[in-house]
């Protein structure tokens, strides 16, 4: 009897211990992964333009197979430049140029920060007001080690439920994100070949329409 009753004393001990030893690791876990993102956060600053080729994966509930897009992409604050088969998008930060080979057209219209859309540097930079950070954890994937850190909006009505960062260990890059909407749509955006801070031109960021294509211009 008094075997059993110490018994029963230790194990409820030992479970309590448990049950301290993963709150405090997962704590710790989580103070890790948010000093992580203010890392990641200040090596973005430091960017001023970044050019990369990209893969879009697109899959949503009613689509039996996923959409995949590949392109091409430059970035230089509110000026880009994104090449994909199936369309060309410009701006320079007051104009947006929409180039549409199939129809042989291009849609002019003022720039207009999309909120619906998913901007990484938009994102690192202003994260802490709309996301928080649940966690992250160290992976090896095709011999590459890196961080994933995984965040949830603040608001319940906020486009994006879940966003989930892979960062490259080397050099804090981030080269995969994850995103699930309000719809459960997911998209899987894969950055390759990026090279921080290239010399690009002006005229990368205009676009001058082809002659024989017609120029729908929706400015008021």
């Amino acid at each position: 009897m008094k075997f059993s009753t110490v018994f029963r004393f230790s194990l409820n001990h030992l479970l309590l211990l448990g049950l301290c030893c993963s709150f405090w690791t997962a704590a710790a876990a989580q103070d890790a992964a948010r000093q992580l993102m203010e890392r990641l956060r200040a090596r973005y600053q430091q960017i001023d333009a970044l050019q990369a080729s990209f893969v879009q994966i697109l899959q949503t509930p009613y689509a039996e197979r996923p959409d995949t897009l590949r392109g091409r992409l430059w970035l230089q604050g509110d000026r880009y430049r994104v090449e994909t088969p199936r369309q060309t998008i410009v701006t320079d930060g007051r104009t947006t140029w929409v180039y549409l080979p199939d129809t042989r057209q291009v849609l002019i219209n003022d720039y207009v920060p999309d909120e619906t859309g998913f901007s990484l540097n938009e994102f690192l930079l202003h994260y802490s007001d709309r996301y928080e950070v649940l966690g992250g954890e160290a992976i090896t994937y095709q011999n590459t080690a890196y961080h994933r850190l995984r965040l949830r909006p603040l608001r319940p009505e906020a486009p994006f439920q879940e966003v989930v960062l892979w960062v490259r260990d080397r050099d804090l890059l981030v080269t995969r994100v994850d995103v699930r909407d309000v719809n459960d749509t997911r998209m899987t955006f894969l950055l390759s070949d990026l090279v921080l801070n290239p010399a690009l031109s002006p005229e990368l960021f205009t676009f001058s329409p082809p002659d024989g294509v017609e120029v729908v211009d929706l400015r008021q």
